[in-house]
Parts: structure tokens; C-alpha cells; sequence
């Protein structure tokens, strides 16, 4: 068996942030000066994907439709007040969860256990 070695060039993590900072900073230079401030405010943003069931959706589209504001802005209300609630014992994740099949993550919560008005 001929296996062939290669040496994998090691950076340091802290290394590796600073050089994406850099190339980051450098695309934004590089863009037209009408452009560099919208690039820069979405650079700054952290945007994530997250899958929500249907009904669960459109229930923040209609909260967000009375209240006129973004179901995002929304989104993230609820995701601060639920984090506080859990930091201060008061939301018990335990009756929510079940045996994952996923070899990342021990359980997943069962969002059909939640209840329903």
C-alpha cells in the first residue's frame, strides 16, 4: 500500500478570523462608494436560516402584520424573551425533547408536545 503523505498547513484560529476579517474588509473596499456602507451595515448582521413550521410562521407574519413591524424583528423579540425566561429557570425544555436520531445532537424538541391556544 502506497499511501501518500501530505502536510496540511496549520493555522491558528485566531489567525484564520483576522485573515477573513482582512479579505472581508478588502471586498468592501473594492465595491463602488455608494455601495461600501450597505456592505459594510450587512457585514456586521448575522443572518440565520431556521426551519419553522407552517402554521408557526404564519402565526409571527400575523403578529407582525397588527403590530407593523418585520416577522424578523419579531422573530428575534421572542428568541431574546425566551432566552432570558430559560436563564431565569423559568421554561423547562425536558417534556420538549426526545431521543435524537442525529449522531450531532443527543435529543431534538418536539415542537407538536407544545401547546396550542
Amino acid at each position: 500500500m502506497d499511501k501518500k503523505l501530505e502536510r496540511r498547513s496549520v493555522v491558528d484560529p485566531a489567525v484564520a478570523d483576522m485573515l477573513a476579517d482582512m479579505e472581508k474588509k478588502r471586498r468592501i473596499a473594492s465595491l463602488p462608494k455608494s455601495k461600501q456602507e450597505k456592505a459594510r451595515k450587512d457585514s456586521v448582521r448575522h443572518k440565520a436560516g431556521m426551519d419553522l413550521p407552517i402554521e408557526l410562521h404564519e402565526r409571527l407574519r400575523a403578529i407582525a402584520e397588527k403590530e407593523h413591524i418585520s416577522v424578523s424583528g419579531l422573530a428575534v423579540f421572542f428568541l431574546y424573551r425566551g432566552t432570558l425566561e430559560y436563564e431565569a429557570s423559568r421554561v423547562d425544555l425536558s417534556p420538549y425533547k426526545r431521543i435524537s436520531r442525529s449522531p450531532r445532537f443527543e435529543y431534538i424538541l418536539d415542537s407538536t408536545k407544545m401547546e396550542k391556544p
